[in-house]
This record gives structure tokens, sequence and C-alpha cells, in this order.
């Protein structure tokens, strides 16, 4: 009789995986106003916080009476502040202004309303002076505006007004509403609503 006898053999595989835990570190932004551009503050930027690590991120942000050019930008600096108390007034454009589709003002330029039905503009005077400090004064004032309908040329001032001194909602920096008054007839004022008038925006 002959016995067979089969052997099996079990080869065990372990395999190993290695795990890679990548961390991802955002470039910071600014850290100090000598990081911006000229007449630039670096701020807290706190309707961007990142919704994984909830770090605030910071950016140079130009000062309020400031335009800003960015073709000069280089991280961090976002380009050059533009002062437009001295920057020339062009009557044709609307750049740097604040228009709520009926009434538009280019501080240290000029105010407009909108005729409708796409007529045009009117003018509602031309800047002659003032900062508009709504707390110190004076106000911008402009003047020599149309006197279409008015016995007198239309003029108006025009104050910056700190946002969260009348609203609690956060906004980006650069938020603006303005809010416009006729008194009395063909004067007007207008209050620019926005987080860089406050005190702890300004330089």
């Amino acid at each position: 009789t002959t016995s067979t006898t089969t052997t099996t053999t079990t080869t065990t595989t372990t395999t190993t995986t290695t795990s890679t835990n990548t961390t991802t570190t955002t470039t910071p932004g600014c850290q100090i106003e000598a990081d911006c551009q000229l007449n630039a503050g670096c701020f807290a930027d706190e309707v961007n916080i990142d919704p994984v690590t909830f770090l605030l991120p910071t950016i140079c942000h130009c000062f309020l009476g400031f335009g800003l050019d960015s073709s000069t930008a280089e991280f961090p600096k976002t380009g050059t502040c533009v002062n437009l108390r001295t920057k020339e007034c062009d009557d044709t454009s609307e750049e740097n202004c604040y228009d709520d589709e009926e009434f538009g003002v280019c501080p240290y330029c000029r105010v407009f309303k909108h005729l409708g039905g796409g007529d045009g503009e009117l003018s509602l005077g031309k800047y002659i002076s003032g900062e508009g400090d709504f707390i110190n004064g004076p106000p911008m004032i402009f003047e020599g505006g149309s006197a279409t309908g008015c016995n007198v040329a239309r003029d108006s001032e025009v104050y910056w007004y700190c946002w969260y001194d009348a609203n609690s909602e956060t906004v980006s920096l650069d938020y603006v509403e303005t809010f416009w008054f006729e008194d009395p007839l063909c004067h007007y004022i207008a209050y620019i609503h926005t987080p860089l008038a406050c005190p702890w925006a300004l330089p």
C-alpha cells in the first residue's frame, strides 16, 4: 500500500501602508503697516476667515480717500494708493465713485444725479474744499452744480461716516452705502458709510 502525503503551504503576505499627512501652510499676509505700500494699513480681513483653520487673514488696504492702482501689486503690497484729494478730476469718469443708481459721489471730485430714462446726469456740484470728516469737519463742499429746475446752482455737502457706528453687520473694508438728503431744495447732503471711516482704520 502506497501512502501519499500532500502538504499545503500557506503564504501570508503582509502589506504595510504608509500614510503621509500633508499640512498646507497659508502664506501670511502683512504683519505690520510697514509691510504695505505707502498710504495703506495692514488690516484683518474679517469676512474671509479660513473655514478650516479659522485663521484670520490680513491684507494691505489703502486708507480712506485713496484709490488703488493694482498694476504695481507685489504681495503683500496690493498696488499703489492714489490720493483722490490731489488726483485730477475727470467729469466723464466714475472711477473711484460711489453710485447707488440714483445719486453718485466721486470724493474730492464731483457729485451727480442720474436722470430718468437714461438721459444722462445732473451735476450737483464740483469739489471745492473740505475733508469730509463727520466728527471733526468740515464736510466735502461741492458747488456750481446744475441750476435746471432751481433758482440757484445746486450744491452739496458730503461726509464720511463710520459703518459700525450705525450697523452691527461685519462687512468688507471696501463696503460702502450712501445716504442722501435734499434739504433745503437744491441743496444735497450725503453720508458715505464705510468701515474705512472708523477711527481704528484711519492713519
